[in-house]
């Protein structure tokens, strides 16, 4: 896919979902009013949280703000396309209502992408506590590699956070958007598509501060590791390349592999004993499968 050729000034539309986290939201918009970059707007959308988040939101004087509130339905895909279809930006970024970015997040990855064109970007990301101190990622830090990175993405070797993506809103229509199906891992699924359709330019700087706290969405999850393997899972099925099908399918037995050992640990025995077996099918390593028992 051509890069594109924008304006020096191009309108960026910035979406952020949110539900009942109103604390969290007022400092993410801050952090977005802040920035050194200032031809944006902000599309919040709110899933049906409690009254005083649209009091408040609708009370702020900044005429870039728009508020769209719909009835709650826990879809975070679907508030992400929302808001996507209710701006007019020639690019895309997105924020979760608990993270912040840094003040020139917007103003360094357009002049990176005014060097070197491309039609996504993203860049380094750090995990904070709910007081905003760093602390480090229990994975550890991902490179920070441009380029067609599809295969760094299927193994992990590459990480592009939600909150440090900027996508041309014509290669974000065509790859049809944020999947409303997968109701996890959404962003990992959008990105692996976006991966497959054009290169990639890598900013290593931190743009973004994602919060780690009890409420996270990610926290809230109890089958984690599921809900990526029906991310793989859902991969080998809509891409025709068979090495990459190879990856995502190794992948996939991995993360069911450490699916088993949590449900063994909950004694939901006949749950896991079926992951093992598919793991073992989809050729996980011996090792890793062992390891469950140990």
């Amino acid at each position: 896919m051509p890069a594109p050729s924008h304006h020096i000034q191009p309108l960026i539309t910035i979406v952020i979902p949110t539900y009942n986290r109103l604390k969290f939201l007022q400092e993410a918009i801050a952090s977005v009013i802040a920035q050194t970059y200032t031809n944006w707007e902000l599309i919040i959308v709110d899933d049906g949280s409690a009254t005083e988040t649209k009091e408040t939101i609708q009370s702020l004087s900044e005429q870039r703000i728009k508020l769209l509130s719909i009835p709650h339905c826990g879809n975070i895909a679907l508030l992400r396309n929302t808001g996507v279809a209710a701006g007019s930006g020639e690019w895309l970024a997105f924020l979760d209502s608990d993270d912040v970015w840094v003040s020139d997040r917007l103003e360094l990855q357009l002049c990176e992408l005014r060097q070197e064109p491309r039609c996504w970007s993203y860049g380094g990301s750090e995990l904070m506590d709910e007081t905003r101190q760093a602390i480090p990622f229990r994975a550890g830090n991902n490179i920070a590699l441009s380029g067609w990175i599809i295969e760094d993405l299927l193994v992990n070797k590459v990480s592009a956070s939600i909150g440090s993506l900027l996508i041309d809103r014509k290669l974000f229509e065509k790859i049809g958007g944020f999947n409303n199906s997968i109701k996890a891992r959404e962003d990992f699924e959008l990105t692996l598509r976006l991966a497959m359709e054009a290169e990639v330019l890598a900013v290593p700087n931190i743009l973004v501060h994602i919060r780690e706290h009890a409420e996270r969405r990610t926290n809230a999850f109890k089958n984690g590791n599921e809900r990526t393997a029906s991310v793989y899972r859902h991969f080998i099925t809509t891409c025709s390349d068979k090495k990459l099908r190879a990856i995502a399918q190794r992948r996939m037995a991995h993360e069911l592999t450490d699916a088993a050992k949590k449900n063994i640990r909950q004694r939901k025995y006949w749950k896991a004993t079926r992951q093992l077996t598919e793991a073992l099918i989809k050729r996980d390593k011996i090792k890793h499968i062992l390891s469950v028992f140990h």
